[in-house]
Order: C-alpha cells, then sequence, then structure tokens
C-alpha cells in the first residue's frame, strides 16, 4: 500500500489539458513541467492528453502538493503554445483516496475533469467526483448506440431580424431522446461526445436529420450548425459536408457552419482551408462566441466570414453590466466596418433585444423568441407563418 511504502504519503498531481489541445503537446509540456517539480518527483505521461507528476507529501515543506499544483497552474496559463491554458489538474492522496498508483492516478484524473465541468483550475479528488465520473462514463458508452440509431436529434433554436420580426432561420441544436431519461440537453453529452472522438459522427448525424427536414422549408431560412474544434482538424470535413449536401438535395446556400476562434488559433487544425471550401461551393461560414477568446484579427479580416456571432455570455448581462455592453458594441462596430453582420446569441429578455436594437444590431437569437423546438413544433410555428407547403409532409427523417 502506497501510504506504508514510507513514512509520508504520495500525492498524485495530474494534468489534463483537454481535447483541443495540438497532437503531441503534453509530450512537449513535460519538460517544462519537471523543471518546477521537487527534485524527488516522478513525471511521466500516461494519456496523450494527460501528465501524472508524483510527489512525497512532507507536512513540514514548503512545496507540498497546493504549493506544486499552484506552480503549475501558473505555468500553464503562460505556455499558449502547447494548448496548456484551459488545463486542468487534479490531485489525489495515498493515504485516503487510492492503496495503488493506478488507482492513485485514476482519482486524480476524475478530479481534473471535475475541475474542467466547473470551471476551476485545480481540485483534490472526493467520492463525489467518482460517482459523477461513473454516471459520465456510462453517457460515454451509449453514446456511439445513440447516434448510430438517431436517438440524438436536431432542436431548432429561431434566428430572427431584430428590426422586422421577420424569422431568418435556425441554428441547430442537438437533443437525446433517452428511453429512460426522457429528452437530455446538449451539456450532459456533448462535451463528452468531444474527448471521446463521437462528436464528429454525433454533428453529422444531427445535421443529416436536421436539412433533410427542412428541404421544403421557404428557401429564405438559413440553418446554421456548429463544428466542434477537434473536427476542424479534419481535411476532409468540407468533402463531407458537400458530400452530404448533394445526397439530400439541399442548397448549399441555406447552410451556415459555424466555428470558434480556438478553431482558428489551433496550430494542428486546418480551419482555414476548410472555409475556404465550403465558401466555394457556397456555404455560409460565421464566426461563433465571437469576443470571449483570444481572437485574430488578421483571420477574420483574411477569412470569408459571413457573419460574427456575439457569444451570450456578454449579451445576457449587457443591460446591467457596463463592461459587457462596451464589448458588445466593440464588436457591432466592428462588424461593421468589415461589413459584417453580427449575431446576438443570448437575447433573453426584451430589455436586452431593445438594448440591441438601439446599438444597430439587427440580428438576434434566445429565448426571448422561444425555446428551441423539436420537429413537429417547428414544422407548426412554420405552417402557421406560411413558410412551408400547406400539404402535410410526413416527419419522417432520413436515416
Amino acid at each position: 500500500m502506497l501510504a506504508r511504502a514510507g513514512t509520508r504519503p504520495i500525492a498524485v498531481i495530474l494534468i489534463e489539458i483537454g481535447p483541443d489541445a495540438p497532437v503531441g503537446a503534453i509530450g512537449d509540456l513535460a519538460p517544462v513541467i519537471a523543471a518546477i517539480l521537487p527534485t524527488d518527483a516522478l513525471i511521466g505521461v500516461v494519456h496523450p492528453t494527460q501528465l501524472a507528476c508524483a510527489i512525497t507529501i512532507d507536512p513540514y515543506a514548503a512545496d507540498g502538493p497546493d504549493q506544486v499544483a499552484s506552480h503549475l497552474g501558473s505555468l500553464l496559463s503562460q505556455r499558449g503554445e502547447f494548448g496548456a491554458r484551459g488545463a486542468t489538474i487534479g490531485l489525489a492522496r495515498s493515504d485516503r483516496d487510492a492503496t495503488s498508483m493506478e488507482r492513485l492516478i485514476e482519482a486524480a484524473e476524475t478530479a481534473a475533469l471535475a475541475a474542467r465541468s466547473e470551471g476551476v483550475r485545480s481540485l483534490w479528488f472526493d467520492e463525489g467526483m467518482a460517482t459523477r465520473r461513473r454516471a459520465r462514463d456510462t453517457v460515454a458508452h451509449s453514446l456511439p448506440d445513440a447516434i448510430e440509431s438517431g436517438a440524438i436529434i436536431p432542436y431548432f433554436e429561431p434566428v430572427m431580424d431584430l428590426q422586422s420580426g421577420d424569422l431568418l432561420g435556425f441554428e441547430v441544436l442537438a437533443r437525446w431522446e433517452h428511453p429512460v431519461h426522457g429528452v437530455i440537453a446538449p451539456a450532459h453529452f456533448i462535451d463528452i461526445a468531444s474527448e471521446t472522438s463521437a462528436i464528429a459522427d454525433l454533428t453529422l448525424s444531427v445535421m443529416r436529420q436536421a436539412l433533410f427536414a427542412a428541404r421544403d422549408w421557404d428557401e429564405r431560412l438559413i440553418m446554421s450548425v456548429n463544428f466542434a474544434v477537434p473536427q476542424m482538424r479534419d481535411p476532409w470535413l468540407a468533402q463531407k459536408v458537400i458530400r452530404l449536401l448533394t445526397e439530400l438535395g439541399y442548397p448549399p446556400a441555406r447552410l451556415e457552419i459555424e466555428l470558434t476562434e480556438g478553431a482558428l488559433m489551433d496550430p494542428h487544425g486546418v480551419a482555414p482551408s476548410i472555409v475556404e471550401s465550403l465558401k466555394a461551393q457556397g456555404v455560409r461560414v460565421a464566426l461563433d462566441d465571437f469576443g470571449t477568446g483570444v481572437s485574430s484579427l488578421t483571420h477574420l479580416r483574411a477569412l470569408p466570414f459571413d457573419r460574427i456571432k456575439i457569444d451570450h455570455s456578454i449579451v445576457t448581462r449587457m443591460v446591467d453590466d457596463p463592461a459587457r455592453a462596451s464589448i458588445a458594441d466593440a464588436i457591432l462596430r466592428l462588424g461593421e466596418s468589415l461589413h459584417l453582420p453580427v449575431v446576438a446569441e443570448g437575447v433573453e429578455s426584451a430589455r436586452i433585444a431593445d438594448r440591441l436594437r438601439a446599438m444597430g444590431c439587427t440580428i438576434g437569437q434566445g429565448y426571448v423568441f422561444g425555446q428551441p423546438m423539436n420537429l413537429m413544433q417547428t414544422r407548426r410555428m412554420l405552417a402557421e407563418q406560411r413558410l412551408i407547403p400547406m400539404a402535410v409532409v410526413p416527419d419522417r427523417l432520413a436515416s
């Protein structure tokens, strides 16, 4: 047992740099981390995105586990070239959490993943995390079958003209219709899909269903689909999208692909070439979550984007937060100077909508216009607005 191996217990500090980090980054980061560890520490790569450090715990030493984790956090925040700024740290100790090195590393990994989900840099392991980890693993195990069976379906969030009130299109969102738990929101499975490489199949499956359903909708309505950072590393992504459009007979001009600033900044991604290829075929491309990342105005000016989307975290609080209102206004002015329409996400009240109109924003989406709807609800709304043929069309989706 580790706690009895000597007079002092052992702590494992595990660093998780996340699925969006460049390939091989964890190995490149290892020497940098080793340089600031105690001299008796052990360090090793335990996963393509994880690095584990084992140190003895001396209650009288200044460089205890918490102090080491703090130093590591400061270091990681400065190492953007390794994709480490968003890294999280999990800690576990042999006299409390595990009796073997393998279990100790598992406990620290669970704590690192919990830190990521809670939006903090580091956490010590506790048993509640283990319970949540088992639930996460159950979701990860069930995802492939859910995708293949079509249990994960599209929901549609309206995108509106803020001035006229006209419907401009929808953002396609994923919902999991679970036979036991009912409709599961994406917050419970999208990140897991990204971490387990299921996100590509999930996105294409939901997009297939949404575009098949929308073929007979008014030709002015645009369908927007989010692509995650890991997908933007696929050099064949543009070809897959175009092949799907051709197969369904869906007009490319009615599809908008949304990608984040992180995809543009990823040194191992191929976002620029994907954007160029999609645009060449008539597909629209939007830059999503603008205002929350390390923006590259060079990319924004160089790539042929059709729209900028202000992140909901800015919009939802802009009425009561002057700083966020200033950011929103700056993005609107930037869009105006680049001749790019700006979409405000997170329009959750009439006050926000009025403020955006006064600032000159013309497009918005959010709960003030209604909750995301399933296909039947969406078709009912479109029929009321005479935006689909009046004849009844079966709601059966493509397999």
